[in-house]
């Protein structure tokens, strides 16, 4: 998920004109997008299929490992900035303007679906959490929950009804889920989401993301390369020196176990410790990444400023 800070990201509110798009039924509308000319936020794996979603409503799809890609436009024209998937077949996409889409082919066509609550204000990611429920989250508080896949959201206040953060993302950690956000915002919910508790932040810059690494502990990160670690759900935060001030916008654990978190300006960081430090990377021309994926076999694809782009060692550079 790509915060609203950014500096190569739409704006949260206000600078991008909402286009009036009416509810319409899923229809295959296949583009041609250059897959290195398009601001991508988000990526996901679904079975052998990488779909990434992006500016004006367009999501690109590879059923090759990324070799090649072809745009699928949606419903909506504003940009789309998180994508989740129940199953190798239904999906649901967030993005500007309140937009959620929704689609039952894994991708091949997406539908509209209206809900009113969100007004004109921005989603900024959405998660799957189990069965038949998704949540989506976003600027000034946004919360929402969906117990039908996606077909219908319902409203919910997070920590009370005056929380008008930018939520960066939420993410489960074991039973639990943490809530990363602006302004040093940290919360918890032990019940799935249903209440909230108010977490003691090492600091008050904003977090664009955290992950949760298979040794039990927690990374949140954000702007001008913060990192923290904590080992206790978030009660107890330890920083981790990066050496860099560049913002960190995502993160995942690879299958070798290693931690990687990209960020502004093509910045990559390794960490073979679980996140306890971390070896820094350039990856040329230095555009920004806001999400990574692992493919089947090995491989990583960024998304981000220049749309997709694989991980090759040879354009990797150190600090």
């Amino acid at each position: 998920m790509l915060g609203a800070s950014l500096c190569f990201a739409v704006p949260v509110h206000g600078e991008e004109k909402p286009a009036a798009v009416k509810p319409m039924p899923a229809e295959r509308v296949v583009v041609d997008v250059r897959s290195d000319r398009i601001l991508l936020l988000d990526i996901a794996q679904v079975d052998k299929r990488l779909i990434a979603v992006g500016e004006r409503g367009f999501t690109l799809v590879s059923d090759d490992g990324g070799e090649t890609w072809k745009g699928v436009a949606t419903p909506v024209t504003r940009t789309l900035t998180g994508v989740a998937f129940k199953d190798a077949k239904v999906g649901v996409a967030v993005g500007h303007g309140g937009s959620f889409v929704r689609t039952e082919d894994g991708g091949a066509t997406w539908s509209q679906v209206p809900v009113d609550e969100a007004g004109p204000d921005s989603l900024l990611g959405v998660l799957h959490l189990a069965g038949e429920h998704f949540i989506a989250y976003g600027a000034f508080g946004l919360y929402f929950n969906s117990q039908d896949a996606g077909k219908t959201w319902q409203r919910a206040t997070v920590l009370s009804e005056d929380f008008d953060r930018h939520i960066s993302q939420i993410l489960p950690v074991g039973a639990s889920l943490l809530l990363v956000a602006e302004s040093g915002t940290l919360a918890r919910s032990d019940d799935g989401g249903t209440t909230w508790i108010e977490l003691t932040s090492p600091y008050q810059g904003s977090y664009f993301g955290a992950l949760a690494v298979k040794d039990g502990s927690v990374l949140a990160f954000g702007m001008r390369g913060n990192v923290y670690r904590s080992l206790d759900l978030g009660t107890t935060w330890q920083k981790i020196e990066t050496g860099t001030t560049v913002a960190f916008m995502a993160g995942r654990q690879l299958a070798d176990g290693r931690v990687m978190l990209v960020g502004n300006a093509g910045l990559i960081a390794e960490s073979a410790d679980g996140g306890q430090s971390f070896v820094l990377h350039t990856a040329k021309p230095g555009k920004g990444f806001a999400a990574l994926v692992e493919k089947p076999g090995g491989g990583i694809i960024f998304a981000g400023e220049s749309g997709v782009t694989p991980l090759d060692p040879s354009w990797l550079k150190s600090r």
